[in-house]
C-alpha cells in the first residue's frame, strides 16, 4: 500500500479515511463503503426517465482502484447494493467480479429487500471494536463503534465570496461513523460539525475537516 496522501487521513486506530469514499482498517485489512445503489439509472430508466449509463461504470471501476490500493482481505459494502430490483442481475454480476479481489460481504439495506433469493446478505458483521450494519434500524450496541451507512451525509464549504462546495463526507460521533455514500448520483444529506460529531469532507485528490474549512 502507498504512502499517506493529501486524500487520505487517519480517522481512527490503524482505520484510514480514502477520499474515494472508503475506510480501511491497515491491520485488520477490511475495507468499507456505502450505498452504492448501484443500477439507478437502470431505475430510472424503467420508470420512463433517461438517464446516462456510465453510474454503473463509474462505480465498478472507482471499487476496483481501492481493491488494488489497498488489497484488502475483505470488501464490506454497508447496505443498499443496488437502489432496486432493476439492477439485480447487474450487481450480482459485480459482486462475481469484484469476489476476484478478495471476500466480499454484502451487508442488507432498505433497498436490497429484493436481492434476498438471489444473493447472500447478512444483516450486520461485527468485529473486535466495530459493529458494522446498515444504520435505517436502531441497534443497541454499547461495546463497539457502529459504522453505518444509508444517511449520505454531505457538507459543503465556501470561500466567502459566494462560492459554495458541497461534497460528500464521514461523520463521526463517539459511537457511530456514518459512512458517505459511494453512489455519484448521491445529492447528499448537509451535516454540520458540532461538539459531538466531526465531519470530514472527501474528494479523491483532497480530504478537509469541515471545521478547518470555514
Amino acid at each position: 500500500m502507498r504512502a499517506l496522501s493529501s486524500s487520505q487521513v487517519a480517522v481512527g486506530n490503524n482505520v484510514l479515511l480514502d477520499g474515494r469514499l472508503a475506510l480501511f482498517h491497515k491491520r485488520e485489512r477490511w475495507l468499507a463503503v456505502a450505498d452504492l445503489h448501484f443500477g439507478y439509472e437502470l431505475s430510472q430508466r424503467a420508470a420512463g426517465n433517461l438517464f446516462p449509463l456510465w453510474g454503473m461504470q463509474t462505480i465498478e471501476k472507482r471499487l476496483k482502484e481501492l481493491l488494488r490500493t489497498y488489497n484488502p482481505l475483505r470488501l464490506i459494502i454497508l447496505g443498499d447494493l443496488v437502489h432496486d430490483r432493476a439492477a439485480a442481475r447487474e450487481a450480482t454480476h459485480l459482486v462475481k467480479r469484484l469476489s476476484r479481489y478478495c471476500n466480499v460481504l454484502l451487508i442488507a439495506g432498505n433497498h436490497d429487500h429484493e436481492l434476498t433469493n438471489v444473493i447472500d446478505l447478512v444483516d450486520s458483521w461485527t468485529t473486535k471494536r466495530f459493529h458494522f450494519h446498515h444504520g435505517h434500524c436502531m441497534i443497541d450496541c454499547p461495546d463497539r463503534i457502529q459504522i453505518i451507512g444509508h444517511y449520505h451525509p454531505a457538507g459543503t464549504m465556501a470561500d466567502g465570496a459566494g462560492l459554495r462546495l458541497k461534497l460528500p463526507a464521514l461523520v463521526q460521533r463517539r459511537d457511530c461513523w456514518i459512512m458517505p455514500a459511494f453512489s455519484p448520483w448521491s445529492g447528499g444529506t448537509g451535516f454540520t460539525p458540532d461538539q459531538r460529531s466531526r465531519v470530514w469532507l472527501c474528494s479523491p485528490q483532497r480530504i478537509i475537516r469541515l471545521e478547518e474549512a470555514a
